[in-house]
Parts: C-alpha cells; sequence; structure tokens
C-alpha cells in the first residue's frame, strides 16, 4: 500500500479545503459562458484563438459533462454555505426550463435531473421535476430490455447505449432514479432503478477485483503488466454515483444492503491501488509505470465517495483518512492560483492523456464533490 499518514503539521484545515474549494468554483463560473462567446466567432477568429490555446468546452448545456459540473456545485453550494452557488444553478435550471437533454432512454441524457430533483427539495416548484417525471413515466411505459452487450457507438445492434450497458452509466441516471422516488414516494421508479442497476452489475462486476469493467468490450484488455484493464473514471463514476444514491434509499429497504456492500467492497480495493503521488492510475491495476501522468478526475471522484463513506459512519475513518489526505493534497497541487483545475483527462472511454494546463467541466464538478465531503470531514473532526 503506497500511504503515509498525513502528520497534523502539514494537515490540510477545514478553512483551506473551503478556500480551495471555492476558488475552482469561482473560476468555473467566470468562465463557464465563455463557449458562448466562443460560438460567437467567425471562424477565423476561432482559429486564432485555438492557436493561442483559448478552446473553451463545446459541450451541451444539458449533457453529461456539464450535468456533472452541476452535481457538484450543488454538492459544494450545500457544503460551503453560500448562496451564489445554489443561485447559479437556479440560472442554469431556468433558462433551460428544467429540461433533460435530448434522447428519451440515454443515462448521459438523464444527469442534469439529478441537480434539478436537488433544487427541488429545497424550493418545491413543480415546474422544476415534471419534465424529468414525464420522460422517466415513458421509459417505463416502453422500456428497452435487449441485450446490453457492446456493439459500438455508431447503428448499435444492442440495447447497451439505451439501457446501463456501460459503467459510467451508473452515476449518470440511477442517482436521478432514486431521488425520484424519494421525492414523489412512487416505488415504482426505485424498482426500475434496482431492476437495471443489478443487470449492470450483473454484466460488469469483476468479483475478483472488486471493480467494473467498463463496458463488455473491455474483458479482455490488459495493462502493460498484464493485469485486467480497469478505468479509473469509469469506477469513479459508480464509487460517485453510489454516493449519492444511498443516502436516498430507505433504511428498510431491502435491496439498501447490495449498494452500501458493492460500495464497502470498491473502496476497500481503493485502499490498495493509491499511487505514492496520492492519485489513482488512469488505468488503476496498471500502476505508475503503466501511467507517469496524474490523472485528476478519476481521483477526484475516489476522494468524494470515500469522505462521504467516512462522514456518514460506513467507512472506518483511522483507515480511510490518511488516503483521503494524501489525495486531497495531490489534487491541491494540480490547482493553478487562478483556479483551475489541470491534469483532467478529457473525454474518452478509456485510460488516455492528461495534462496540467488542461481541464474540463465534469472533472471539476468531482473535485467540487470532494471538497464538499473533505470539508465536511474536517470540520467535524
Amino acid at each position: 500500500m503506497n500511504v503515509s499518514a498525513t502528520s497534523e503539521s502539514n494537515r490540510p484545515s477545514a478553512e483551506s479545503v473551503k478556500a480551495l474549494t471555492n476558488r475552482v468554483a469561482d473560476w468555473q463560473i467566470a468562465n463557464f459562458d465563455k463557449e458562448l462567446e466562443y460560438r460567437a466567432l467567425s471562424t477565423h477568429q476561432k482559429k486564432q484563438n485555438e492557436e493561442n490555446g483559448w478552446v473553451p468546452w463545446r459541450w451541451p448545456e444539458l449533457g453529461w459533462h456539464k450535468g456533472a459540473l452541476y452535481v457538484g456545485m450543488y454538492e459544494w453550494s450545500t457544503a460551503g454555505d453560500d448562496p451564489k452557488y445554489a443561485d447559479w444553478l437556479m440560472m442554469i435550471g431556468k433558462r433551460n426550463h428544467w429540461k433533460l437533454h435530448k434522447r428519451k432512454y440515454h443515462a448521459d441524457d438523464h444527469t442534469v435531473g439529478q441537480f434539478y430533483l436537488n433544487l427541488y427539495e429545497d424550493i418545491g416548484a413543480p415546474e422544476m421535476i415534471e419534465p424529468t417525471r414525464k420522460r422517466f413515466d415513458a421509459i417505463l411505459a416502453e422500456p428497452k430490455m435487449g441485450s446490453m452487450k457492446y456493439s459500438g457507438y455508431k447503428n448499435p445492434n444492442t440495447d447497451w447505449l439505451d439501457r446501463w450497458g456501460w459503467c459510467d452509466a451508473l452515476f449518470m441516471a440511477p442517482p436521478v432514479w432514486t431521488r425520484l422516488a424519494k421525492i414523489t414516494g412512487e416505488q415504482k421508479y426505485l424498482d426500475f432503478m434496482h431492476q437495471e442497476y443489478r443487470a449492470t452489475y450483473d454484466l460488469l462486476w469483476d468479483d475478483e477485483e472488486k471493480l467494473f469493467w467498463r463496458d463488455t468490450s473491455f474483458f479482455n484488455k490488459r495493462e502493460q503488466n498484464g493485469r485486467k484493464l480497469f478505468w479509473s473514471r469509469g469506477n469513479g463514476w459508480v464509487f460517485a454515483g453510489l454516493a449519492l444514491m444511498i443516502p436516498d434509499m430507505p433504511d428498510d429497504w431491502e435491496f439498501r444492503p447490495f449498494y452500501v456492500e458493492v460500495f464497502k467492497q470498491m473502496a476497500a480495493s481503493l485502499v490498495s491501488l493509491q499511487r505514492a503521488d496520492g492519485t489513482w492510475s488512469m488505468g488503476l491495476l496498471g500502476g505508475e509505470q503503466g501511467y507517469p501522468i496524474k490523472e485528476t478526475s478519476g481521483t477526484s471522484f475516489f476522494v468524494y465517495g470515500l469522505a462521504w463513506g467516512v462522514n456518514n459512519g460506513i467507512l472506518d475513518r483511522a483507515t480511510y483518512e490518511p488516503i483521503i489526505l494524501k489525495a486531497w493534497s495531490a489534487l491541491e497541487e494540480c490547482v493553478t492560483p487562478e483556479g483551475m483545475l489541470g491534469h483532467v483527462q478529457p473525454v474518452g472511454a478509456a485510460p488516455g492523456d492528461s495534462f496540467p494546463d488542461k481541464t474540463e467541466v465534469y472533472g471539476i464538478g468531482a473535485f467540487l464533490a470532494a471538497g464538499s465531503e473533505v470539508y465536511k470531514m474536517l470540520s467535524h473532526n
């Protein structure tokens, strides 16, 4: 295990975590609408900007990329105790009329429902949840029940994209279904979530390593060292999704222990896989030799989940706090003085590259979620 205890002399304070997380959140808000400015430029101006290194995010405002940002921003808004972050999310929701993204079944296009339902719990305006409820009722009326085996992104001949046939989907959609069940009191949403989640688990869970394959195309892929290839961010999506979902599950629900146990098993696997630098490799079993470059999105999701587990009494504080603080220190080193989180792996479906001067909105969302739980952990120490 490449984990050393954090000494009291270099232990972060709750206030230092709050200040850093605020800086990252503020930078993201200040830069969020640069994409709108970019789209207004001529082709020549766009090329000039790209040559000068300014390439803003080009992701849809309701897509999963920004949906993950909104999830983290909401988590930080509740922990950091500053209304401007919730106010910003309200602005995003209102200007998009609380709609989900385009595709009826695709989990990625359900992600934004998470922050809609969160804000609904705070405010209670029916229009904030009606589009999500209508979409999910339509899915329940005509559910997809075909194979979840990977069959490509173009003209797939299975239902792997219309069901949850890739592990990232377990962050995107199940927390929305679970929270909708809690808000409405309607068991049908929870039942469907469990049916589909269990189907993904049965397909993609590796019982030897206690991790999730990204999709069925990875079953025979191996790292340079010969070990199985488990994508860090993919497992980060799952781990963070569990931390979001479990609080919304009824305490007496018969299947709640299943989710808690999966969470605990994943956490135990992560203990032995943390690198000497405090992060996790993009391919979790590939080590630093296979992945000399550090990466912050997977690491941020793991920090969020682990700190949430400690804060909620699911994980042992003495075991996991040193791991969390070592990882937080590594993340802190990746934030620029202006507040940009670097070393976020670009969009992909497998381990890749990361760069100190490049970021992505979903990585920042993961960082904000991590900051929220680390702040709580240190505040209540």
